[in-house]
């Protein structure tokens, strides 16, 4: 116990850690041609800095040619059952509230969380632009957890909090089930509730569709929290981890999206990643300017949804001033980054 809260105290200074994985070894990463390949629509764009070549891929269709592109979204509930200490993590009764998240829900004036984004970094896109992610329910992922993989907290609000601390058993069911159930034009989203990983919070990465490596199977993880902030030791994030994972995939469905390295702004620009992992850039900052609120409702009444901030692709590209709506380096508050990224990170 006292080692979890030590771990969830230190990650209070910063946002929980989420990450991406990259399924490929480097000897594939190098001959990898996601054009090739049947998967989640996306479109590429090419930029220089300092005179090298550069590019990102996103989900949906091209800001220049219009239309919408409204993009299957899975999201799987997890049930992690774990019996050696009695207890039950089922996401399956907060589909609702996941549905009802800014990060899904539409209308009245409102985009969907990443359409806004993509708005605010291409605020010229041909008339009648959008990337929705159209969602189902897929069935619920029942997982029994072998004894001493987790360990149980009980918050004062009675509810439990889950730390996965050997997490082989939710791998691999996710993995299973995206192999069975998956699509190679669908995104799956794995979703715990009140309770995570040890290593991650969330992250994102694709499996191959099949033995041919003919098509890529895009999904997701995330964390789902709710009414536990002492035992997290901050505001439970409910939608932050999952707007963070769901952005990213948009920005990066292939890990293929690439940039000049770039430095951990909150870290005193220390080298962090070549990935353009639009929501990693702000991680480490105080938790204040980290997390942003966005309106939705929960269980029929207006609720303030917990997002997290992200940097804008200028802030990859270097671009000065920034062609983002407004000028903005980072979403939804454009307060969090005021400048691009250096164009050299700080190695010590």
């Amino acid at each position: 116990m006292a080692c979890i809260l030590a771990l969830l105290a230190a990650q209070a200074q910063a946002a929980p850690r989420t990450t991406a994985i990259d399924p490929l070894t480097p000897e594939e990463r190098r001959v990898f041609d996601p054009d090739r390949i049947a998967t989640v629509p996306a479109w590429s764009r090419h930029f220089a800095i300092a005179g090298r070549d550069y590019h990102y891929r996103i989900v949906g269709g091209s800001p220049r040619k219009g239309g919408a592109t409204a993009v299957p979204t899975v999201i799987v509930p997890i049930r992690l059952e774990v019996p050696d200490q009695s207890a039950v993590f089922d996401a399956t009764p907060i589909v609702s509230h996941i549905l009802t998240s800014p990060l899904f829900a539409q209308g009245r004036g409102r985009r969907q969380f990443a359409d806004a984004m993509l708005h605010a970094e291409f605020p010229k896109a041909a008339r009648g632009w959008h990337t929705l992610l159209a969602p189902s329910t897929g069935p619920t992922l029942d997982i029994v957890m072998p004894a001493g993989s987790v360990t149980v907290t009980q918050a004062q609000s009675g509810k439990l909090f889950g730390y996965i601390k050997d997490s082989k058993a939710v791998n691999d069911a996710i993995r299973d089930f995206a192999h069975a159930q998956g699509a190679p034009g669908a995104i799956l989203a794995f979703i715990t509730y009140n309770s995570v990983e040890s290593f991650a919070f969330g992250y994102h990465s694709w499996f191959w569709g099949g033995r041919t490596h003919s098509s890529a199977l895009v999904y997701m993880y995330s964390s789902w929290m709710e009414d536990i902030d002492d035992v997290l030791g901050f505001p439970s994030p409910d939608a932050a981890t999952l707007s963070h994972e769901i952005v990213e995939t948009v920005h990066d469905p292939l890990i293929t999206s690439v940039t000049r390295e770039w430095g951990d702004p909150f870290r005193k620009d220390k080298c962090f990643d070549t990935l353009i992992e639009v929501a990693d850039a702000v991680e480490d900052a105080p938790l204040a300017k980290v997390y942003a609120k966005e309106p939705g409702t929960r269980d029929g009444a207006p609720f303030l949804f917990t997002v997290q901030n992200s940097a804008l692709l200028p802030w990859f590209t270097r671009e000065a001033p920034s062609s983002a709506r407004g000028g903005a380096y980072s979403f939804p508050d454009a307060k969090v980054l005021r400048a691009p990224a250096p164009l050299d990170c700080v190695t010590r």
